[in-house]
């Protein structure tokens, strides 16, 4: 679906067809479950999140303007619920449920031999856990970035921070993610 086509469908939303919402609903709700389990512990809670996401935006779609895409802004009421969530339970998320955080397999350099294979899945497996040591919004960041490859424009726009501060904090993040992986003996090849 087009971008004219989606505020034509909005516009539709908004003038009583709610009918029309489960399209949205439908579009985007692997992609919100997605980004909200990069940030909170449970795959129930994430759930939850992502449910309660697609509610607040429906009941807040006459505030949509069509700044920036619809997207964006579905993101970032996740982005925001996500962190919310986190922060009323006080405590640090896990990636280990994160079902498509196999997609940044190009991090690695693969070969097809069986025992290159068990290496990489326990690269994978050393990798998750040094990215689960960083607070939930640079694991946003992150995932953001690399995994869901949103652009520094996109993921401003999601978390109300400026692009060069975007731009700072992944370029610190990755740093720190260098010297975790180097502490860990671990080989990793960055796009």
């Amino acid at each position: 679906m087009e971008r004219e086509e989606e505020l034509i469908l909005i516009e539709k939303i908004k003038s009583g067809d709610d009918a029309l919402y489960k399209i949205l609903v439908d579009r985007y709700s692997q992609k919100i479950l997605s980004i909200v389990r990069g940030v909170v512990r449970s795959r129930g809670d994430a759930e939850e999140v992502a449910q309660d996401v697609f509610v607040k935006a429906f009941f807040s779609l006459k505030k949509f303007r069509g700044d920036s895409s619809f997207s964006t802004w579905l993101y970032r009421i996740a982005y925001n619920m996500s962190i919310s969530k986190v922060r009323k339970k006080s405590r640090y998320v896990s990636m280990g449920d994160m079902g498509n955080f196999a997609a940044g397999q190009e991090l690695f350099d693969g070969s097809d031999s069986e025992e290159e294979n068990r290496n990489q899945e326990n690269r994978f497996k050393m990798l998750d856990t040094i990215i689960n040591e960083l607070d939930p919004a640079d694991r946003f960041l992150l995932l953001s970035f690399y995994i869901h490859e949103k652009s520094i424009r996109e993921i401003s726009e999601i978390t109300g921070m400026g692009e060069s501060n975007v731009k700072v904090k992944l370029h610190r993040i990755k740093k720190r993610l260098t010297a975790l992986i180097s502490d860990k003996n671990m080989e990793v090849i960055y796009g």
